[in-house]
Parts: structure tokens; C-alpha cells; sequence
């Protein structure tokens, strides 16, 4: 088979380059600078860098999108590219839009016109939903509410690719994939800006000092590696016949702790427990949403799945990945 992956020098692409080339598969690799391929290097080593096809494509040069769907033909496209951030969307919401929705509706029409038999994975996310209730689980058919321009912009997005399946003839699903992290992770989500600090603490660079946000947010956090599993896998259930195009899925890790939970295990994995905490007034999201329960069920009970890297080795590889790079 032969994919195409947006976002692919993003945190989740280079993991599911991973895994796709396990299957000895073709990958082609959209990414909005070219010079930039090299980083990924870290994640997916030498040898799948090399069996990577890089192409130029940004999701706001919709001209861009044309010519990668124009020049070649794909089995599937992993559409992992995004305007991603959700505090940073309060600052560029049309950028946010522009990017979520606009750009997929290029893939979204390209698909249909040049390669009606190629199926689309769009992955979502949980800031569709907004703010839920604390004692009831989110389900695939929760009513979407997003308090954020970012989530508002792959609301719309969503609602796009649903349209485009009841009414034409493309082949897709959609995935929610609720809070995961691990190596490559952007220094400006949670944890992972926990995880760079350990690591200046342990290599002196910096003080024994951490400067937190909000730690009481409840989230289940999952590992990537984990996650990008199932995305291949969706795939190849949609390409046997056994997925209905529209179907949305959610994937999730196991175990609801509070941020602070996940600080206190990465201090305690490196024998931290001197490290002073210090409210940073500019890490609190502008809207936050306090708990996310996942419902996953559908998925875990489709593939027979369940995630199989604990929190603990996420938490870890998370630390030495950034040990490594700075």
C-alpha cells in the first residue's frame, strides 16, 4: 500500500511513519518545509528515513495540496496536519480555521476527484466536545460544544468530512484521540513542559525550579506509540470492508490522574524530590476544561485492543528524549 501522511514532521507523524513501515509499506510524507525532514531522524532512525518520500504541502497553500494529489496516487491518507494548539488558537483563530478546515476540504475534494478509491483517516480531537459533564463518560456521538477557536475549527472540520461521506462517494473515518504524549512531544503541551525542565534540571542547565500551570485538570494520558497503532489499524479494518465510511472512534490510555500526578511520577523516575514548584500565570489555558472521561469502548471492543506501554516507560522515554536533544 502506499500512504500519504500529513503533518508528518509533527509529534504523532514520525511514530506513525514507524509503525506503517513495519507493514512494508510506502510512505509519502507532506510537510510543509523541506529542510526541516532531518528532524525526524530521532524518532524514526536512519534506515525508514531513507524509505520516506518527502513532499512539499501546507494546509494554507491550498494550491500546494493540489499538486501532491495531482502527481501521484494513494491507498490511504493519514490526515494528521493541523493547526494544533489550543491556547495559541485564541491569538489566531482565522489562522486556526484556515488551516483545520479549509486545508482538509482540499484533501477532502482531492480525494474525490483524483482517487475515489483511497480512504481518508481525519484525526479529530476531544477539544470538540468542550467542557463535560465530571460524571458521565464521552461518548462517539457526545454532542460537540467546543469553548476554543481551535476546537471550533476541527468541529468544523469534522462536520465537513461527515458531509462529504453521506453525500459523496469518499472513503473515511475519524479518529478522537484523547490526551497522549511521549517522545517529540512540543515543550508547550503539559507534561512535555514538565519533562523538558527535569530534563535542564538533571543536566544542570537549569535550577531545581518547575514552573507549572494548572495541575488539577483530570485527563487519561496515553503513549503515542500506542495511539498511531491504532490509526494503522483503522485503516486496514476500513480497507477489508469492515468500517462504514463516517464512523468516528475514540482511543484512550488507561488511568484518570491529575497533571500533577504525572509531574510526581517523572520527579519520582529521576529521583527529584528536592524540585520546587512555581506557578507560571502564562501556562494557564485561557478556557480550561477541568476532566475528560473517555468512552473508548468501541474501538477496544472492534480491534481487540488495549494499550500496552505504561504511563510510566511514556513518562520516561519522554525525559530522555529530551536529555538527548537539548
Amino acid at each position: 500500500m502506499r500512504y500519504l501522511i500529513t503533518g508528518a514532521t509533527g509529534f504523532a507523524g514520525p511514530h506513525l511513519i514507524n509503525n506503517v513501515l513495519k507493514g512494508d509499506h510506502e510512505v509519502v510524507a507532506m510537510v510543509r518545509n523541506l529542510d526541516t525532514c532531518h528532524s525526524i531522524k530521532n524518532i524514526i532512525g536512519d534506515e525508514n528515513l531513507s524509505r520516506v518520500e518527502f513532499v512539499y504541502g501546507d494546509l494554507i497553500d491550498l494550491d500546494s495540496i493540489t499538486k501532491v494529489f495531482e502527481g501521484d496516487l494513494f491507498d490511504g491518507v493519514f490526515h494528521l496536519g493541523a493547526f494544533a494548539h489550543p491556547s495559541s488558537s485564541f491569538e489566531t483563530p482565522a489562522l486556526a480555521a484556515q488551516t483545520n478546515l479549509l486545508g482538509t476540504a482540499r484533501i477532502c475534494d482531492e480525494i474525490i476527484e483524483n482517487m475515489p478509491l483511497c480512504v481518508l483517516m481525519h484525526c479529530s480531537t476531544p477539544e470538540v466536545y468542550g467542557l463535560c459533564p465530571s460524571d458521565s463518560k464521552i461518548l462517539e456521538d457526545t454532542a460537540i460544544n467546543p469553548n476554543n477557536p481551535y476546537g471550533v475549527s476541527k468541529a468544523a472540520a469534522d462536520m465537513y468530512v461527515i458531509e462529504r461521506a453521506r453525500t459523496t462517494d469518499l472513503r473515511c473515518f475519524l479518529t478522537r484521540a484523547f490526551s497522549h504524549t511521549g517522545p517529540r512531544r512540543g515543550s508547550n503541551f503539559s507534561i512535555s513542559s514538565d519533562a523538558i525542565q527535569i530534563a535542564k534540571i538533571i543536566k544542570g542547565e537549569q535550577a531545581p525550579v518547575i514552573k507549572i500551570g494548572n495541575m488539577t485538570s483530570q485527563r487519561i494520558v496515553a503513549d503515542v506509540r500506542d495511539i498511531v497503532e491504532v490509526y494503522h489499524r483503522l485503516m486496514v479494518e476500513f480497507q477489508k470492508g469492515n468500517i462504514k465510511s463516517g464512523e468516528i472512534y475514540h482511543i484512550a490510555g488507561d488511568g484518570l490522574h491529575t497533571m500533577q500526578h504525572y509531574l510526581d511520577t517523572m520527579l519520582d523516575l529521576y529521583d527529584l524530590s528536592d524540585v520546587e514548584l512555581e506557578i507560571e500565570p502564562k501556562f494557564f489555558r485561557k478556557v480550561d476544561i477541568p476532566i475528560q472521561i473517555p468512552d473508548d469502548s468501541k474501538v477496544r471492543e472492534f480491534l481487540s485492543w488495549k494499550p500496552l506501554i505504561p504511563i510510566e516507560t511514556t513518562l520516561g522515554d519522554l525525559v530522555d528524549y529530551w536529555l538527548a536533544e537539548i
